[in-house]
């Protein structure tokens, strides 16, 4: 007798068809683009699982979690899940969580390395000078640049990105340093790391990179106090989220102190036009893209192996437990 399928509903196109086909050897799969709550909470109650798309709107609240009886499981095709799932009120139900954050670790990590090796080798500076109207040729416009190899990196957030920042980083330099409530110094020296307080980090570091999650907690947690114990030229690199700096504080310290910022986030997005940030020759700045790679579509790959795990009886690699939800960043 044939084992009937659990039933799935995705509010968006599967777009990786491998990965569809993958999913769909454990669900029926029902596709229907739902961006609302009242219209969720018409279809849901028959379904297993759900897989949600990026919205600005919170889509799977309290509500349609408890229209749906039989859910079990909800799936982000983004890395959050706080901006737009009740996240914390499903797991405490019983309801698995995951996410496609493993899709993320290697392009972030990357667009990480490459904005500090721009900075440090100022190579930002010499190609604004050559094609929107500077010098012509500026050899010798800057001072000596800067190689990675050897230097003092300190990383805050260790999470799945953090830890892929460590990871590539190592390539370069054996001087590194954790900013982490979740990690301890013993564990942090297992791993060949030196655990930080954090505005320890930003005077003992010549480069420093914010990589944690956005919550109340660590709102505008970098501020005047950090950026004032810098290095002389010391770099700041921000990939996180720009409400976890204290932008204006920042925006004076770098206008009056010889430090470099390459920033991808920023407090206000976009970037005001008028921003100080954008006249600043010791400032990078891209709007938002560090995971822009087409890398980061395997996250289809990664959430049918999660699914496939699940539907097995295991535990996903992505599947979050409360506290871990607690200090993610909004999608």
């Amino acid at each position: 007798m044939k084992t009937m399928k659990k039933k799935l509903l995705s509010l968006c196109e599967i777009a990786d068809r491998e990965a569809a086909s993958r999913i769909e050897k454990f669900y029926d799969v029902t596709t229907l683009a739902l961006k609302d709550e009242e219209s969720l909470l018409a279809a849901i109650p028959p379904y297993d699982a759900v897989i949600v798309p990026y919205t600005v709107n919170k889509l799977v609240t309290e509500r349609v979690i408890d229209a749906a009886p039989n859910l079990k499981l909800i799936a982000s095709s983004y890395g959050g899940t706080r901006q737009n799932i009740a996240d914390i009120y499903a797991i405490e139900k019983g309801i698995a969580v995951i996410h496609t954050g493993a899709s993320r670790e290697r392009p972030m990590a990357e667009y990480t390395l490459a904005l500090t090796l721009c900075s440090l080798m100022r190579i930002n500076n010499y190609h604004a000078d050559m094609t929107l109207g500077g010098e012509a040729w500026p050899r010798t416009k800057y001072p000596r640049s800067r190689i990675l190899h050897g230097r003092s990196v300190a990383v805050i957030g260790y999470g799945r990105i953090g830890k892929a920042i460590i990871d590539l980083f190592r390539c370069f330099t054996d001087k590194l340093s954790v900013v982490s409530k979740h990690l301890t110094a013993e564990k942090a020296a297992a791993e060949k790391l030196r655990k930080m307080e954090l505005t320890e980090a930003f005077a003992e570091n010549e480069i420093i990179i914010l990589a944690g999650g956005s919550t109340p907690d660590t709102y505008h947690m970098v501020g005047e106090k950090q950026f004032a114990a810098m290095q002389e030229q010391a770099l700041f690199v921000n990939i996180a989220r720009g409400v976890m700096v204290d932008q204006q504080a920042m925006i004076r310290m770098v206008q009056s102190r010889n430090i470099f910022l390459a920033l991808d986030v920023f407090e206000n997005e976009p970037l005001e036009a008028d921003s100080p940030l954008r006249k600043n020759e010791r400032v990078l700045i891209t709007p938002h893209r560090a995971n822009n790679p087409i890398e980061f579509e395997e996250r289809w790959k990664c959430l049918a192996a999660d699914i496939e795990c699940f539907a097995a009886g295991g535990t996903p690699d992505s599947q979050l437990t409360v506290e871990r939800a607690k200090v993610m960043s909004e999608s």
